[in-house]
């Protein structure tokens, strides 16, 4: 074990207290005296939150006397009571903004104008006596409806808006404003005069031209067309880009659009919707819908007598609320401490708050959700909306902030890193590869070595850098030998899967893999086998996905085994076999074809088909530092040791200050809990800041310390920042 030389600030171990703070004295209800005045202090309610983006309500009463404190408190809390009672009634009765009316009025003109067309049209021929009665009602109901008007009753309108607004998926409440009663009773009219001059003689298409011109730019018979659902639209898109990889894209902003939108006409969403939209999408959690409903009653459950979990389908709207409660619950335990700064608070929410969604999805939902408008219009929309731009995205987001100093927006990106040395030394002479204890136990030590799916796929995909899907999806008849070298011919398949036409290439089998005896075991396998290379990935499989279940099974493998990590991850494998060949010399070019890309204007297909010999040098030049040797007892050849990591990571931990600095750093020793180093910014004996000088002191022992070995450093990056800092200052 290591041990540094004690210094002033540095410590092998000790627990630093807090400085004392000096907190405001409650002195009543949602009263806080600060020297001699008293402040008003109350947690504001959601819908207020909500309005006006604060979380607290914090005001001086300019009083230093209890009593005219509380007075003023208690008006004050009926001002918020006030306040909130406000807002919940404009949430029941919204203000239909100009567009929403304009929407709704041309709703009702679509539907009267369709039912005129019609009767002129296909209607019977009336008698002069029917033609007179009629025309003579509709004088009396447009009469009816002015004096009605006059009185600010539009009851006689309620039943054709109430009905234009549920198929524009709007809420009207009884009795109609009347800004909307009005406009409403001004159209009606206006149609029962078109409707009078049309049984008078009149056509109706020329008659409603300049009714129809205030709505939309359509012909009238376009405009009396049954408006363009969102639900139609998503399965044109679907026509429209048919590719499996677009399919996942269009599915998932269809139903996250149906469930805030609902089935509304596509003409009815507008800039100001779409706006709200995306605030709404960004509070959505990282792994909305994952979380529950996967739990299927399967034949095989049935046979085995188990009893699985009701599925519970949760909407959006439940999941967000969801977050938001464990969320507002993690807040307030933070911010009730007193010991830390509000830096380290925010690093603090920052690991425990539930991602959301990041803004990179956000976007290419925001194109989805274009495509989506564009197979409206190829429907014959001619009025289909174009989506926002990222800029008014972006500007909504940044203006929703609430102004609170430990606000904090977490959306977790998945950053892919190469694996570390260490990481995949201990996954190559795992129980995987070294011996299990069982098929569903291959985290356990044991004499068992199954050569399956979980065995070879990772090898492959690290070996080769190849998509997961691409090796899932090999034959038996894939295995070539060109040139006197073994290859596997991926993507070459009409039904292999290839991701484009450039995918397509032909990859030398690694020198690696064939000492483990992988052509042997190719040759090996028998008939009942089948054609695929792993058919046991997609027996896993029920819904036409290998990669998810396949994914699944092995993280939870490397869970067991200690070894998963979010950024580096099963796909991160590929990154990690590039790293290692650039580090190694081989060229760009050949990394892009072994790994699936295009090189330049040359497709892998015919690149790789004819340098199969160059590529086996090239990727035969990414060393493990593996030990393989014959074992008798299995049969063929296994891993017996791994010389990538000598020394195990240290595990380093931060605390920060108020100014993003680490105030205390402690080193711990891998595989135990003793401390190795222990850094503190702050003096436990006087509460001074220490100087510059003995914290470049204790830096340098700090990089003495850590030498040439690597670091476990926290996911959090403000404290990843600290540590690099404090360890560019030794």
């Amino acid at each position: 074990m290591t041990q540094t030389a004690p210094q002033a600030g540095v410590r092998p171990s000790a627990a630093v207290l807090p400085l004392p703070c000096r907190r405001p004295r409650p002195a009543g209800p949602y009263l806080q005296r600060r020297g001699h005045v008293f402040y008003f202090r109350k947690r504001l309610p959601n819908v207020i939150r909500q309005s006006c983006g604060r979380a607290f309500c914090c005001l001086s009463l300019r009083t230093p006397l209890l009593l005219e404190a509380m007075s003023r408190a208690a008006r004050l809390l009926a001002v918020l009571k006030c306040v909130e009672t406000s807002i919940m009634s404009d949430l029941n009765n919204p203000t239909l903004t100009p567009e929403k009316i304009n929407a709704l009025l041309g709703e009702v003109l679509r539907g009267e104008l369709a039912r005129i067309l019609s009767e002129q049209d296909h209607g019977p021929v009336l008698s002069d006596a029917e033609i007179d009665r009629r025309i003579a009602a509709l004088e009396a109901r447009r009469n009816d409806l002015r004096r009605g008007a006059r009185r600010q009753d539009f009851r006689a309108l309620e039943a054709p808006v109430t009905g234009a607004a549920r198929a524009l998926n709007l809420e009207i409440a009884a009795p109609l404003p009347a800004d909307l009663g009005r406009r409403a009773v001004d159209l009606v009219r206006e149609i029962a005069e078109l409707e009078a001059d049309v049984l008078d003689g009149g056509d109706a298409r020329t008659e409603a031209l300049p009714l129809v011109g205030r709505y939309s730019a359509a012909a009238v018979d376009d405009f009396t067309r049954a408006p363009i659902l969102l639900s139609a639209a998503w399965t044109r898109t679907l026509n429209m880009y048919p590719t499996k990889a677009m399919k996942g894209n269009i599915d998932a902003i269809g139903q996250v659009a149906l469930d805030y939108f609902g089935d509304v006409p596509v003409t009815s969403i507008s800039a100001e919707d779409q706006e709200k939209f995306f605030l709404w999408m960004a509070r959505l959690p990282k792994r909305h819908g994952r979380a529950h409903g996967k739990n299927r009653f399967t034949e095989k459950a049935r046979r085995e007598g188990r009893l699985l979990k009701e599925t519970v389908q949760l909407s959006k709207h439940d999941e967000i609320a969801k977050a938001d409660l464990e969320d507002e619950a993690i807040m307030q335990e933070i911010r009730a401490r007193t010991d830390i700064s509000d830096i380290e608070k925010r690093a603090l929410l920052s690991e425990r708050l539930t991602p959301r969604l990041a803004m990179k999805t956000i976007k290419r939902n925001r194109d989805g959700l274009n495509r989506l408008f564009k197979g409206a219009a190829d429907l014959g929309c001619r009025n289909a909306p174009v989506a926002i731009s990222y800029k008014v995205i972006e500007r909504a987001l940044a203006a929703a902030a609430p102004d609170d100093p430990l606000y904090v927006r977490v959306t977790q990106p998945k950053i892919r890193m190469p694996w570390t040395e260490e990481r995949l030394a201990g996954f190559l002479t795992s129980p995987i590869y070294t011996g299990c204890f069982s098929a569903h136990r291959r985290w356990r030590s044991g004499e068992v070595i199954i050569r399956d799916a979980l065995y070879w796929v990772p090898l492959i995909v690290l070996t080769l850098g190849s998509r997961i899907e691409e090796i899932l999806l090999l034959k038996r008849k894939n295995l070539l030998l060109r040139n006197s070298v073994h290859c596997l011919a991926i993507g070459l398949d009409p039904d292999q899967g290839g991701k484009t036409e450039d995918a397509q290439r032909v990859v030398p089998v690694p020198q690696l893999l064939l000492d483990l005896g992988f052509v042997e075991w190719v040759r090996d396998l028998d008939d009942e086998h089948g054609p695929l290379l792993f058919p046991d990935a997609a027996q896993r499989s029920e819904i036409n996905d290998l990669t998810g279940p396949f994914s699944k099974a092995l993280n939870r493998i490397l869970d067991r085994l200690g070894l998963g990590d979010f950024d580096e991850d099963f796909y991160a494998m590929r990154k990690t076999l590039s790293s290692m060949l650039h580090l190694s010399g081989v060229t760009e070019g050949q990394r892009q074809a072994l790994a699936g890309h295009r090189r330049g204007t040359v497709l892998n297909r015919h690149y790789t088909a004819h340098n199969t010999r160059h590529l086996k040098a090239a990727v035969d030049r990414a060393d493990f530092r593996l030990e393989i040797d014959y074992s008798p007892r299995h049969g063929f050849p296994v891993i017996a040791s791994c010389d990538l990591a000598e020394q195990e990571s240290l595990a380093v931990d931060v605390t920060l200050d108020h100014l993003g600095e680490a105030e205390r750093i402690t080193v711990i020793a891998p595989g135990t809990q003793d401390e190795l180093f222990q850094f503190d910014r702050v003096d436990p004996e006087s509460g001074d800041r220490l100087p510059r000088s003995v914290v470049r002191e204790a830096a340098k022992a700090f990089r003495e310390l850590i030498g040439s070995r690597s670091m476990r450093l926290p996911r959090n990056p403000m404290k990843r920042s600290a540590i690099e800092h404090f360890h560019a200052l030794g």
